[in-house]
Parts: structure tokens; sequence; C-alpha cells
């Protein structure tokens, strides 16, 4: 993705071979978490009395509101495109595994985004993909994580390995 959301041209994307296990990505903004946006996303999506209210009841493990887990997944995710996604030939994910919430999202709570390439290798079935995993890792300024998962992921080949036929 260009810095105004649009996508990048498939020419400027970094193909399976442009990548190599250990390779780093960091999202070149931050996301600050702001009352009125944790209250509205859990009114829309994750209704739970902690995510809505300062005052919760002594049942909550939470000392006032929180966010939504899935609110910062989503922010992050978001960062994670825009790092990451946006800027490979990505073909979709084969699903996301491992997804942990670390610590409590609060309001005036700023996070980032850094991508690490775990995995990668080549398609047996479609010469035009190779499979490489990504672990993604939601964090302050200061590093702590606060959300990470895995994403196995799909990316295009380039060069003879796509154009060859089986």
């Amino acid at each position: 993705m260009t810095s105004n959301g649009t996508e990048t041209p498939d020419t400027d994307r970094l193909m399976y071979e442009d990548l190599a296990v250990g390779d780093r990505f960091e999202a070149e903004r931050t996301v600050t978490f702001s009352r009125e946006g944790i209250v509205d996303f859990a009114a829309d999506y994750d209704p739970q009395p902690f995510h809505l209210d300062d005052d919760v009841d002594d049942a909550s493990p939470f000392d006032g509101l929180v966010a939504s887990g899935l609110h910062s997944y989503c922010v992050c995710n978001r960062l994670a495109t825009e790092a990451f996604f946006g800027r490979v030939a990505f073909l979709g994910g084969r699903g996301v595994d491992d997804l942990r919430w670390h610590r409590p999202v609060k309001p005036g709570d700023t996070l980032t985004v850094a991508v690490e390439v775990v995995d990668k290798r080549p398609s047996e079935s479609d010469p035009r993909r190779g499979y490489v995993d990504v672990d993604v890792t939601g964090q302050t300024p200061e590093g702590d994580a606060a959300v990470t998962w895995r994403v196995l992921g799909m990316i295009q080949r380039g060069g003879s390995a796509a154009t060859s036929e089986e």
C-alpha cells in the first residue's frame, strides 16, 4: 500500500523470491486508542462490559476500560497490511495461528506493528506461488507485545518457476 492507502502497482511488489526467513518489516506509523474508539468498536462487535464502561464490577480482571482484543487485532492487522501485506505480491492467507493477547490495551495506549518472515517454501501444487509464514507483533513504542499472531500466507512467485508448466 502507498501512504494514501492505495494499492502498490504489481511491478513494485516484492515476490516470493525477494523474501528471506528473518526479513523484518515495521509499520511507519502508530495508532493511539481513544476511549471513544474503544467504546464504539465494542458496541458494534464485542459488547462486553469492560469494553464499554470505565466502571466495571469486581468480577472484571481489568482495572477500568480496555479495548477488545478483536479491536487491537484489527488495528494491528491494518498496520501489518501497510508494512508488509500491501508491499508483497500477496495472494491470500491459508490461516492464522497462535493469536494471543499479551496485555490489555487501554485508552491512550499507542501500538505499532512489526512483521517477521519465519518460514517459506515453494508450493508443490502450483509453481506460481510460494508459502510464506510471518509473525505479526502489535507492540507498544517500548517494544512490549500487546497482540501477536502468525499468518500462513501465499505469495506470488516470479521468474522461470512461475512460468514453467507441470
